[in-house]
């Protein structure tokens, strides 16, 4: 498999199936930074005793929402634990749980007569799609969940005990995973308590106070890198909107204040994903890992305080990983790519194994260009013709094998909804075998250069 993305480390897909079908690190692992040392910031090293995070030895982070994610995010994990004992840091996982997720809702793949359905289950509570995870109370967890939940089920029972859902659900996760892996668990730390750091209210000040230039940047930064997918503030007369939630009985709404408004109330905010990773970044970690979507967004964050406040902040690196469950229907056959070789295989001779009228139309486009490049467009007309011809003779001598073609591809685009069911990458980590998931790590860190 061919990696898109620039400076990444792939892996290919392998034959065996435990294997990932592709492992991403942005930049290539050489260019990871190897020599940590820890942040000689009075704000950092404050902002860091504040959570009770270690002062003298160096940081390294990442994160993810409270949900049981899938194994593309399950390799930062990896990648922090396997990088940390490189450098010699400790490692923090950082949690959004100012976001709106549903973390007991899970999706399930079903095989009904050999095609393939996607179910969702309730592990336990009631669904909530409005509602901050940091709001929504724990789970009891029901009684009949499936074999593949059974075990991040009696691992959410362990933590039936804490205030909210999501510290639930990211205790149990991470937990479990580091288990299954053999990693050192990480200190959690929650997006909903950034903004009580003395270094993150500094951050407010300066907000409050000069608000407009605070968003003017934001947006300035936003615009340079369009292709990040993040909105700009909005700007309205004298109302300016702030990179913050408030959380407002069981919702988050957004926050905008006017300029010169001396009564700010700063109660029961939360950073949005900019400043979540500012924060981070500025002042908590001194190396943050990212996936592939935060290490192209992150880009504005770094701009945008540097613009705004003068910070440096600590540098990124970016990791994905592609693994797919063991769900054979429909898997091997790409719709997409059975319409093209059906559409094509009537103009490219070749690929109906005809190499003589493959050369002939090589000869004909040849001299077609040529007549083209001269002006003799009569002569061009009686080649176009001639390829014409050849190519309907074509179609008529190899008329079954494209009929054939023809059918594989009908019967591809019937099963689009199998192939995609089986090729879905985002399919939650209880659901993979700890043999997949073993073998995960093991190439993270092949990749990396970091002996397991």
């Amino acid at each position: 498999m061919n990696c898109c993305v620039q400076e990444a480390a792939c892996m290919p897909r392998d034959s065996i199936s435990t294997r990932p079908d592709e492992i991403i690190l942005l930049p290539s692992p050489d260019a990871w930074v190897s020599d940590l040392s820890p942040s000689a910031s009075k704000d950092s090293i404050h902002a860091r005793s504040q959570l009770g995070l270690p002062t003298d030895q160096p940081i390294i982070a990442s994160g993810h929402q409270p949900i049981l994610f899938h194994p593309g995010i399950v390799a930062k994990l990896i990648a922090m634990d396997a990088w940390s004992k490189r450098t010699g840091a400790a490692t923090v996982w950082v949690v959004p749980d100012q976001d709106v997720v549903d973390p007991a809702l899970v999706r399930l793949p079903k095989s009904n007569d050999g095609s393939l359905t996607v179910e969702e289950f309730l592990i336990g509570g009631e669904s909530s799609t409005n509602t901050p995870a940091s709001l929504l109370p724990t789970i009891e967890v029901g009684s009949d969940l499936p074999s593949q939940l059974e075990e991040i089920g009696s691992w959410l029972m362990g933590f039936e005990h804490e205030p909210s859902l999501a510290k639930q659900f990211a205790s149990a996760s991470i937990g479990l995973l580091c288990e299954k892996l053999g990693i050192d668990e990480p200190t959690m730390v929650y997006a909903s308590d950034l903004l009580a750091l003395d270094a993150s209210q500094s951050l407010l000040d300066s907000m409050i106070n000069d608000p407009k230039r605070a968003a003017e940047l934001y947006n300035a930064s936003v615009a340079m890198f369009p292709d990040a997918g993040v909105r700009a503030l909005k700007i309205e007369n004298n109302t300016i909107e702030l990179p913050l939630w408030r959380f407002d009985g069981s919702r988050r709404v957004p926050v905008s204040i006017q300029i010169g408004q001396q009564d700010f109330d700063r109660s029961n905010l939360a950073p949005r994903g900019l400043l979540m990773t500012a924060i981070m970044r500025a002042f908590l970690c001194d190396l943050f890992i990212h996936g592939t979507g935060g290490y192209s967004y992150d880009r504005i964050t770094e701009h945008w305080l540097t613009e705004w406040q003068g910070l440096t902040l600590s540098p990124i690196t970016g990791v994905s990983a592609t693994m797919t469950l063991d769900l054979d229907a429909g898997k091997s056959v790409d719709p997409d790519h059975a319409a093209w070789v059906a559409h094509h295989a009537k103009h490219t001779p070749a690929m109906l194994g005809d190499q003589q009228a493959s050369d002939r139309k090589a000869e004909l486009v040849a001299a077609i260009a040529q007549s083209k490049t001269a002006g003799d467009y009569t002569k061009t007309a009686t080649l176009f013709h001639a390829m014409h011809q050849l190519l309907d003779e074509t179609r008529t001598k190899h008329a079954q094998q494209l009929r054939e073609l023809e059918d594989a591809s009908d019967n591809a685009q019937q099963s689009r909804n199998d192939f995609q069911i089986a090729n879905d990458r985002t399919w939650s980590f209880p659901l993979f075998t700890d043999s997949q998931l073993g073998s995960l790590k093991a190439e993270i860190e092949r990749a990396l250069g970091v002996s397991g």
